[in-house]
């Protein structure tokens, strides 16, 4: 029952409503002047109910209004709902009759300051790198040479005939396994994820490769999906992601073993092994023919050399040689004898100039002579010989025997 209140001075009073009434009333009023706002803010308190609903504050320094985005609405965002992130919320303003408090219902989210798929990613890449995922010492090794690959793409895609192409040139013997998945649209990621997972049971399954063509960061967000990168690095066999074109870098690249630029270069990864063996068989060959080949020559020379024919000439070789070598020092010899002899005459005769310019018998033949004793003394002097001695004169044409008539000394100076 409503009544009416009167005050002192007799005006009528307001009519008393009820607390459902009065809600009611802010509410339509709330719901009719803010029905469509956008409201910049940081995100706190965030918590994401079992039931998929999202209930957050919305704060500056100044102020705080609660925010509430239902199931239906978050479904379409990317990135992850957490403290801290500056939001723009799209929506209308309602009242809670329950708590009697006005709250934000948001209808949109979008990030501040970078797009909401570029959130999502790095928010999903720290996610990953937190929990050491993303580490190089995890990755497993590609084998050199598989023999049997699984395709995780679309068998209507461009990709798998690229992928099939290249293999079909670089290593025609590998058997190809192509697990078919949706890789673009609503429910395509989950479809990536079972086709991992289904190859998974092939027991002689060599390596992996997940798939897909260029496109834009919407095309691509299959690959930028926790549960692919989660079927990824769930997989025991080793995979390679060859999604988009070069500049294109998703959450499969970093999660897998071996990122290729393109589909076809992830191919290409897979034989590199073949490609790399048959380059180093032609080297070992091409090393193998040279070292025959100069074994050959090595062998044919000894041969030659153990020949009696070539023995003799090369003995016979050594002989001229040898026959060159005497003549030359029979030369030399002859010179220098020759030589020898010639300066042995030379220095006899001027010796025997020397021995004749210095001989008595040259002073004779001017007219002197020598005299001598009988007993062969030379006589120098007068005084040496007594008058009736018998003395002998050396001439330079005979001897002459002489006697003393007379001997007159002289004196000495």
């Amino acid at each position: 029952m409503v009544s009416r209140l009167s005050t002192k001075t007799g005006k009528q009073a307001a009519r008393v409503l009820s607390v459902s009434e009065l809600t009611s009333k802010i509410r339509m009023l709330l719901e009719d002047t803010f029905e469509n706002v956008a409201v910049v803010g940081e995100v706190s308190n965030a918590k994401i109910h079992s039931s998929g609903h999202w209930y957050f504050s919305l704060k500056d320094k100044d102020a705080t209004i609660s925010v509430a985005c239902f199931r239906n609405a978050n479904q379409s965002i990317k990135f992850q709902l957490e403290d801290g992130l500056q939001v723009v919320v799209k929506g209308k303003l309602t009242v809670y009759p329950p708590k009697g408090g006005y709250q934000l219902i948001a209808t949109g989210l979008e990030p501040v300051g970078v797009g909401d798929w570029q959130l999502a990613f790095e928010q999903l890449k720290d996610k990953l790198a937190r929990e050491g995922m993303l580490a190089a010492e995890r990755k497993k090794l590609i084998p050199r040479l598989p023999g049997r690959i699984g395709v995780v793409t679309s068998p209507a895609g461009a990709a798998l005939h690229d992928i099939l192409t290249a293999l079909n040139r670089r290593n025609p013997n590998a058997r190809v396994l192509i697990s078919p998945a949706r890789v673009q649209g609503e429910g395509s990621a989950e479809e990536v994820a079972r086709a991992i997972a289904d190859l998974q049971n092939i027991q002689d399954l060599d390596v992996i490769i997940v798939a897909r063509g260029g496109g834009s960061i919407e095309d691509l967000w299959s690959f930028n999906t926790e549960i692919v990168a989660r079927a990824v690095l769930e997989s025991r066999i080793p995979v390679i992601s060859g999604v988009g074109h070069e500049t294109d870098i998703t959450i499969c690249d970093l999660v897998c073993d071996l990122r290729a630029p393109t589909p076809t270069a992830a191919a290409e990864l897979v034989s590199r092994g073949r490609a790399e063996l048959s380059e180093q068989w032609s080297g070992l060959n091409r090393r193998l023919s040279t070292s025959m080949e100069q074994r050959i020559r090595i062998a044919r020379h000894r041969v030659e050399r153990l020949n009696p024919a070539h023995a003799l000439a090369r003995h016979a070789e050594r002989l001229r040689k040898l026959d060159l070598v005497v003549s030359s020092l029979r030369d030399r010899m002859i010179n220098g004898v020759s030589r020898k002899v010639s300066d042995s005459k030379h220095r006899l005769r001027r010796n025997h100039e020397k021995l004749f310019a210095l001989s008595a018998l040259n002073v004779l033949s001017r007219g002197y002579s020598i005299l001598q004793k009988l007993d062969g003394g030379v006589i120098t002097n007068a005084a040496d010989v007594a008058p009736g001695d018998v003395v002998s004169a050396r001439l330079h044409g005979g001897r002459l025997t002489l006697r003393v008539e007379m001997s007159q000394p002289t004196e000495e100076v």
